[in-house]
């Protein structure tokens, strides 16, 4: 699967339709229509426009040529084996970013302008065609190396998503996860098959299905042993079995950046939560209900204006019981003012009367 292959197809047969729409707007109507994802239509339309990407007509002269050393011979040798070594049988946009990836092991302060004069310097000297020069010159451009998401990648991570966790329902959509966010380039479901893979979403989604877990437990009890024998049972009250799931949601969030599948990255909040949409934990109307609430994302409320009106709200109901939907819909609440307006300290540290 190729967007570049699949936007030419579709350009083919809108231009033998005589059709009054260009590719651009032929895969917004897609997307209105949910015939494809979001992540998907970000694809197309960004494999559309590195395509379509004019060179900026700057001046030869302009461009200060490298150096023949041995050096540049490399880097030379490398573009000029861009589609024998980098394209054959592999989509434009996985061919650019392996390719890169090369350059710079050869040189691992190269910037852009030095890239564009060595590209020109494999024009001149006939190593590529003026074809190759300006697809290389249009992923350069459009800065492909920054991204890391190809349609053939997705696809791979969404059929191991499905296989393991099926879609309760093929028709439900989230607009919490889909929609463009505020300053953010993309959605918040983009961002996550961006930066993580099949294996770091399901882990992430499993965080939040223990955190459910645990809201829906009947009872807590703290219990304590002196040489293998029962000394002592607390059990928690309702309010403070929901801070406990709180509290080990927090701490699972700090060791999950831990593990070695990670690789030091640190997932928030909000990738917990759009994973556990992916893997079926969190339906698409629990989000949007947690999106809904105006409160949380009025920025002219401080942080305590935010959190006091919902956690009052929600106290007053734990106190009695937790319930779900209940126990799950405060909390998510609670994880979106910690990740929306950043942690704040916890008003129960120095409140003796509760243990969480």
């Amino acid at each position: 699967i190729c967007a570049y292959d699949l936007n030419k197809d579709m350009s083919a047969a809108l231009e033998s339709r005589s059709l009054n729409v260009d590719l651009k707007g032929f895969v917004y109507i897609l997307r209105q229509e949910n015939e494809i994802d979001d992540v998907v239509a970000k694809i197309l339309l960004t494999a559309h426009k590195v395509k379509t990407t004019p060179l900026m007509g700057k001046d030869e002269e302009d461009i200060i040529l490298p150096l023949d050393d041995e050096k540049t011979k490399a880097k030379l040798e490398l573009i000029a084996s861009f589609d024998k070594r980098f394209a054959k049988d592999t989509c434009f946009d996985d061919a650019y970013r392996s390719f890169y990836a090369e350059m710079v092991k050869l040189d691992k302060k190269m910037k852009s302008y030095q890239l564009e004069a060595l590209n020109l310097k494999a024009l001149k000297e006939n190593r590529i065609t003026p074809e190759l020069y300006l697809t290389i010159e249009q992923g350069r451009l459009n800065e492909l190396e920054m991204g890391g998401l190809s349609l053939s990648n997705y696809a791979q991570k969404v059929r191991t998503l499905r296989i393991q966790y099926p879609l309760r329902d093929i028709t439900e959509k989230s607009d919490f996860t889909s929609v463009k966010v505020k300053k953010m380039k993309s959605s918040r479901r983009q961002k996550l098959f961006e930066n993580y893979s099949d294996l770091q979403i399901i882990m992430m989604g499993n965080v939040i299905k223990r955190l459910r877990a645990r809201l829906e437990y009947d009872a807590v009890n703290i219990t304590g042993y002196k040489e293998g024998v029962l000394q002592e049972t607390i059990p928690l009250d309702p309010m403070e079995r929901f801070r406990f799931a709180i509290k080990a949601l927090r701490k699972e969030m700090s060791t999950l950046q831990l593990n070695t599948y990670f690789n030091g990255r640190s997932p928030d909040y909000i990738d917990l939560m759009v994973a556990s949409y992916e893997i079926g934990i969190i339906p698409a109307s629990e989000l949007d209900t947690v999106a809904s609430l105006e409160e949380i994302w009025n920025p002219k409320k401080t942080f305590w204006d935010k959190a006091g009106i919902w956690i009052k709200t929600f106290a007053s109901i734990a106190t009695i019981a937790i319930p779900p939907p209940w126990g799950f819909i405060p909390a998510l609440v609670i994880v979106v003012i910690e990740a929306t307006v950043g942690k704040k300290k916890d008003t129960n540290v120095n409140d003796p009367s509760v243990l969480f």
